[in-house]
């Protein structure tokens, strides 16, 4: 297979967006272990607590998430351009922007941890030989370090948006080419059309909620050290429940199962209400007491709310699917139905495969041939007409 005949490469809109996507994930992550390695450098010089200890664990797991960010961007550029599918290229741009959120939060979140584990004289106990045990040694560590990182983390801030900006562009050159109007290649019928979409922005929405909601499972690693919880049974719950649950809900429209799917709906309500909880908790304030989430709440909100949101959007989709199901319009089961309607030529082409331009330049062709094709067809009928009528005279 060449170039050209791989979907990811098959404009230089897509070849485009693919290399910016993957240069952006290259640098930002290199930039983010720069960083990290300069955390652990100045970390290393102060004995901690284990509170602080925790404090060190959520900073170190923002930086991989912000990370693990970068390659999800990837996979979901990937995806919408081997898929060719507009919803999955809508949210390619969303999480774009999010993460732009992501970077400027960052920023401010890690210089709140930097100074929890390392801003108390007490547990400055260095390691490193160049800097000595008293207060003028700390703040003279700590200078170094920050002259450092900030300068990278401000390049990673400005690089962030200036890459979506450009994505940006990128998407709206390649959305002429998914436009929704291609979704009727796909089949005549125009409740099928429409079960088409809701059933692609379901699979959408569903990548993203798993994501986020493995990101919240991962900032409650450090729950017993920081004192959001006793125990760490709450962190697996929400790991393996937050598997098994998205797992299910995928399954069931592949499916097109309609008890499966309703139990992901009731499942997903039951999710709004536990973050709804857990959003409670995070940010009630606390005055006269030992407040747990004073060093990782902003992340934390960040991260429910987002989760949340994008769960209550998953739950009216799903809806609408289930409705559709109900109503006998199936995608995957009924591969008999699409085979009346969709062309030989496009079997092994993703759903919507051709741009908008070039759909209406064929058919505009084949209207052309055909009223040619008409025309002469009445020309010789009308000359047939004509001798009939010189053969009676």
């Amino acid at each position: 297979m060449t170039l050209k005949e791989n979907l990811i490469f098959k404009t230089k809109a897509s070849t485009y967006t693919f290399c910016l996507v993957t240069c952006e994930a290259i640098i930002i992550s290199i930039l983010e272990g720069m960083v990290i390695m300069n955390h652990l450098g100045l970390v290393q010089n102060c004995t901690t607590t284990q509170r602080e200890e925790g404090v060190s664990e959520s900073d170190l797991i923002y930086h991989s998430l912000f990370i693990i960010a970068q390659v999800f961007q990837v996979v979901l550029c990937v995806d919408a351009l081997y898929q060719r599918n507009t919803s999955q290229l809508c949210a390619l741009i969303l999480f774009g922007l999010l993460v732009v959120a992501y970077a400027g939060i960052q920023l401010k979140q890690h210089v709140i941890l930097e100074n929890a584990v390392c801003g108390n004289e007490a547990f400055w106990k260095p390691v490193e030989s160049r800097w000595s045990s008293n207060l003028m040694g700390m703040e003279a560590a700590k200078d170094f370090y920050e002259s450092v990182m900030r300068p990278i983390e401000y390049t990673i801030i400005a690089l962030i948006p200036a890459f979506f900006i450009v994505l940006v562009f990128f998407g709206w050159n390649l959305r002429k080419q998914f436009a929704w109007d291609n979704y009727r290649n796909f089949s005549a019928d125009m409740r099928v059309r429409s079960a088409l979409i809701t059933t692609s922005i379901l699979l959408t929405l569903l990548k993203l909620d798993f994501f986020f909601i493995f990101s919240f499972a991962a900032q409650l690693i450090p729950s017993v050290r920081l004192g959001y919880a006793d125990k760490i049974t709450e962190t697996v719950l929400v790991f393996v429940l937050g598997a098994v649950l998205l797992s299910l809900a995928i399954f069931s429209v592949y499916q097109e199962n309609m008890y499966m799917m309703g139990l992901s709906i009731l499942t997903g309500i039951a999710s709004v209400g536990y973050f709804i909880y857990r959003l409670y908790l995070i940010a009630m304030p606390r005055v006269n007491e030992y407040d747990p989430y004073l060093h990782t709440r902003q992340f934390l909100i960040f991260t429910t709310v987002i989760a949340m949101a994008l769960i209550i959007i998953t739950i009216i989709v799903a809806i609408k699917s289930l409705h559709n199901i109900h109503q006998g319009v199936f995608i995957f089961k009924d591969n008999a139905a699409f085979g009346k309607n969709k062309p030989k030529e496009a079997k092994h082409q993703t759903i919507d495969h051709d741009s908008l331009e070039d759909f209406e330049l064929q058919r505009e062709q084949s209207r052309r041939k055909d009223n040619a094709g008409l025309l002469e067809s009445n020309i010789k009928k009308q000359t047939v007409a004509n001798d009939n009528i010189w053969t009676i005279e």
